[in-house]
């Protein structure tokens, strides 16, 4: 997809926006969770762009040393819904501190744990984990919204129901995707109505065209404020049918094999080094002597234990484990757990961020910085 180059062949954010949502479909992120738009707007001249794990002081200081104006976290500033916004603590004070400098905070966190070649992808390809599959496939609901329009007005109607997020496909590699049938519609309005066609108390045949399109269910009240907003009919017809599909690439966690068999803690060292951790845990190293089989998700994924167990894994790499989550595998584990930190495990997918923004720069021929920032590090220090 190529962007749209605005007065004076300048980016807007929303530019770089709608390509991210394309590699990272808002679709694929949990219903708890807050991807998307933090802060800012679209409409800003994109000058420049650093990617980062989280949204910090020392990554806005940065962002503003190096003139870039738009921030790519993984984890989202604005995570629980707010009551009240004091600029003078956090995370107010840095919201301020962005808007005050006309920075964008964006943010992709469980659908880039979910997606191909995401957080959970990357994480298996540096351990050299090969065969990959999600432990838990996604599979995600939808909606179908079948409507009714007048050929004379089919391509508007169509126009403002993609626009405001209808006709996705493929994981959101296939956009304005619809199927439309002609036909001929019949009503007879009654005293009282206001048709746009048609007479009072007679009935009319009208040629129309038949809609049918896939709506995210997060996106079907602005689909449908569209529909009603554009349909010239004073009351449109339509039907909103129930969809579940799979996409088998995506999901939670992964689970592939490493080349050879290692000793448990020889892995355990491995990875340890690899991710360049200040140390790992390895809990329930009794259960298995060595290991090939590897099942991960990078961050905090002890919920796909039982997932893992159930995948035949030989091991499952995570996480910020809990005493009592310690407890559990000890005490009823048939897999042990490697612990090798929230903070090792996702910062790596910031360069798979930084070079699908630097896909996005190259295919517009224009020159905006992309970095990553350099003032990460882990929230404490291992003595």
């Amino acid at each position: 997809m190529r962007a749209v180059l605005h007065a004076a062949g300048q980016l807007r954010h929303a530019d770089l926006i709608t390509f991210l949502e394309t590699k990272v479909p808002y679709s694929l992120s949990e219903s708890w969770d807050n991807c998307g738009l933090q802060a800012g707007s679209r409409q800003y001249p994109l000058e420049g762009v650093v990617c980062c794990l989280d949204i910090t002081a020392e990554v806005i200081d940065e962002a503003l040393e190096c003139g870039a104006n738009f921030i790519f976290s993984h984890h989202p500033l604005l995570f629980k819904p707010l009551s009240r916004l004091d600029l003078d603590v956090f995370p107010g004070n840095l919201i301020k501190r962005a808007l005050a400098a006309e920075i964008t905070l964006f943010s992709a966190h469980t659908n880039l744990d979910s997606v191909v070649g995401g957080v959970n992808d990357h994480l298996a390809q540096l351990l050299g984990i090969k065969e990959c599959s999600p432990l838990v496939p996604y599979a995600g609901q939808s909606c179908k919204l079948v409507t009714f329009v007048p050929a004379t007005a089919v391509e508007k109607v169509a126009a403002a129901l993609f626009a405001a997020g209808a006709g996705k496909v493929g994981m959101g590699r296939y956009s304005e995707c619809s199927f439309r049938v002609p036909g001929t519609g019949t009503f007879r309005p009654e005293t009282g109505a206001s048709p746009q066609v048609g007479e009072i108390g007679k009935i009319n045949f009208v040629d129309e065209i038949r809609i049918e399109t896939i709506v995210p269910e997060n996106s079907l009240p602005p689909v449908l404020k569209a529909l009603q907003q554009t349909h010239p009919y004073e009351v449109p017809a339509f039907d909103i049918y129930p969809v579940r599909f799979a996409d088998s690439s995506c999901g939670a966690g992964r689970v592939g094999v490493v080349d050879n068999k290692y000793d448990i803690k020889e892995f355990a060292l491995f990875v340890k080094n690899k991710l360049q951790a200040a140390a790992v845990r390895l809990i329930g190293e009794s259960l298995k002597e060595s290991v090939q089989k590897i099942a991960l998700c990078g961050g905090s994924g002890f919920s796909l234990y039982s997932a893992a167990q159930a995948s035949g894994a030989d091991l499952f790499i995570t996480g910020d484990l809990k005493h009592h989550d310690a407890r559990a595998v000890l005490e009823s584990g048939r897999m042990p757990v490697l612990d090798a930190g929230h903070f090792v495990t996702e910062r790596p997918v910031v360069e798979v961020c930084a070079a699908w923004c630097r896909e996005f720069i190259a295919g517009t021929g224009t020159d905006v910085n992309v970095a990553i920032a350099k003032s990460e590090h882990e929230p404490w220090s291992v003595m």
